[in-house]
């Protein structure tokens, strides 16, 4: 047989005591539920050799889980120790695993699998589909192998040669799918292009054209964004055209409204959270000719009035500002991904080719632009050298010098007056942005490993809502509902005992215990929970179950 075309090893666990990280084993039934082998085998191409498909993608999405965000990370990795916990006995190496996710990765296979489970998990909970937030993220790039367009970061508060990432979410923050833009179009562009149309054919349970002819009020789903996607013409067009309702943040200056037009609901937001509100509506605002339905937050100083616009007109005052206002889900998720899961980290180094109809900074633009920002400050300091000439005294000399002088700064300021009206002329007949097609080979963009990237960014999304889940079960059962993910993390770190019966069928889990009782306690509740829903272990044909070490905690005895 040639060497690398044997078929893959077959898990065969062996008992194990004291696993380092076998806490993570306890994630599976999320990973599953969430998807991570959803249709895995009809998009990712199976590598060859020692390690299959089933059992690498497993390995990234508990490394993802444990934190281990850089491939380059799995030297200081106890190889063995991981190998146990897939039933082999090692993981595969950096280099190894590199060529395996190259081997598996195809432009257009990550693509069909991320809408694959973008469907899936909306069709999981079509309630949370029916509202959707998007929102705006600056990927930084800071190498030298191209030369990126330059998009202002709130987080460095500059300008930085990045990509920008919208990511679609739903009302708890938990991540659909993401779209990469290239260019530099903004949001509404992507809207209409890109995120739109993928929501009209992934969105499950919408109402059809009957029943949407029968009330004229009703809408296929809602969306929410920031101040980055307002326009009233597009929030028309939608309407119009397909019944999608919008809402957002009102731009511009807008006179308050009377405080006697306020009144005080309690606002159900994400995570049981409740809060205070003093709202008011207006049914009839019209913005740019376009007539939308406006409510407004007072606030408790009742200093300041936070106007928001929508065209939905079926969804009552209260949950349509909950809808808005829970936007911060979205935002503490990007926030959280970007510090905890890293999803800023380039995924690799080979740079490809941007799409060609992405719209980029004409580049012929920008060197006109810089030229004209030079001579306005030449002018500028033209007008201020003009501005200190003075005339002391009347000697006949000092007139002659003081009006030769100035005849020469006029001279030039003409000149430079004359420079930046030519250039300005040049600006104004040169396109601001054009599609890369249109721009010379030498300076267009590219784009860093961007199937690899899709494909590692769709890992730590499946990663992520495997955890929610757990820290879902675990959040009843704490004072404090923030402290989940803290203990989920934990848990993943936790040693545990591996322990076969084949015989039986049963793989059995033993978690060691926490330092705290109360954890060991509430970790014991979540196995319990966890046991009822009977999960293989991929390939093995052996059923998980888990269980503390032992069934009480020493120091810990009930009264």
């Amino acid at each position: 047989m040639v060497d690398g075309e044997a078929p893959p090893a077959a898990p065969r666990f062996v008992p194990a005591s004291a696993v380092p990280n076998a806490g993570v084993l306890v994630a599976i039934p999320a990973l599953v539920e969430n998807g991570l082998f959803h249709e895995l085998g009809e998009h990712l191409r199976a590598p060859r050799g020692y390690y299959g498909l089933p059992q690498l993608i497993l390995l990234l999405g508990m490394l993802t889980l444990t934190r281990v965000l850089s491939l380059e990370r799995l030297r200081e990795q106890p190889c063995g120790e991981w190998g146990r916990l897939l039933g082999l006995d090692r993981i595969p190496e950096v280099r190894t695993l590199r060529e395996k996710i190259g081997v598996m990765v195809t432009a257009s296979g990550v693509a069909a699998w991320s809408e694959a489970l973008g469907k899936l998990w909306m069709r999981a909970d079509p309630q949370l589909a029916g509202v959707l937030y998007v929102d705006g993220h600056v990927r930084a790039y800071h190498g030298d192998q191209t030369r990126l367009p330059e998009r202002f970061s709130s987080r460095d508060r500059l300008c930085v040669r990045s990509l920008m990432d919208y990511w679609i979410c739903d009302r708890d923050g938990k991540p659909f799918f993401v779209v990469t833009a290239v260019g530099t179009e903004g949001m509404i562009h992507h809207l209409r292009t890109t995120i739109i149309p993928r929501l009209l054919t992934e969105i499950p349970n919408q109402p059809t054209d009957a029943e949407l002819a029968a009330d004229p009020d009703r809408h296929r789903f809602l969306i929410a964004f920031d101040r980055e996607g307002y326009s009233p013409a597009l929030f028309q067009q939608l309407w119009t055209d397909h019944r999608i309702a919008c809402v957002t943040y009102r731009k511009g200056a807008y006179e308050p409204w009377d405080h006697g037009r306020f009144a005080t609901h309690q606002v159900a937001l994400p995570f049981a959270n409740e809060v205070t509100m003093h709202l008011a509506e207006s049914c009839d605002t019209t913005i740019a000719g376009v007539r939308l339905r406006e409510i407004r937050r007072l606030s408790d100083d009742r200093t300041h009035q936070t106007a928001m616009i929508t065209t939905c007109r079926s969804v009552p005052m209260v949950p349509m500002a909950a809808h808005l206002f829970a936007r911060w889900s979205q935002e503490n998720f990007l926030n959280f991904a970007t510090r905890d899961l890293d999803i800023d980290r380039l995924a690799g180094y080979r740079p490809e080719a941007a799409p060609e109809d992405a719209e980029v900074r004409n580049p012929a633009w920008r060197t006109l632009d810089q030229v004209a920002r030079r001579l306005r400050a030449e002018r500028a300091a033209i007008i201020a050298e003009r501005g200190r000439l003075i005339l002391i005294g009347d000697d006949p000399a000092d007139v002659a010098a003081y009006i030769a002088q100035g005849a020469t700064i006029q001279q030039r300021l003409d000149a430079c007056q004359s420079r930046l009206d030519t250039t300005n002329a040049s600006l104004r007949d040169t396109k601001r942005r054009l599609p890369l097609s249109q721009i010379p080979q030498a300076d267009r963009p590219k784009v860093i490993s961007p199937h690899r990237q899709r494909f590692i960014t769709t890992l730590k999304i499946i990663a992520y809502r495997a955890e929610s889940a757990i820290c879902s079960l675990l959040r009843p059962h704490l004072a404090h509902s923030d402290e989940a993910r803290t203990l989920a993390k934990a848990v993943w770190a936790q040693p545990a005992d591996i322990i076969p019966d084949y015989q039986a069928g049963i793989l059995t889990i033993r978690i060691h215990h926490f330092p705290s009782p109360q954890q060991s306690r509430i970790v014991g509740q979540l196995l319990q929970h966890i046991n009822q829903a009977d999960t293989e272990y991929p390939g093995t044909g052996l059923r998980l179950r888990y269980t503390l070490v032992s069934p009480t905690v020493p120091g810990d005895q009930g009264p």
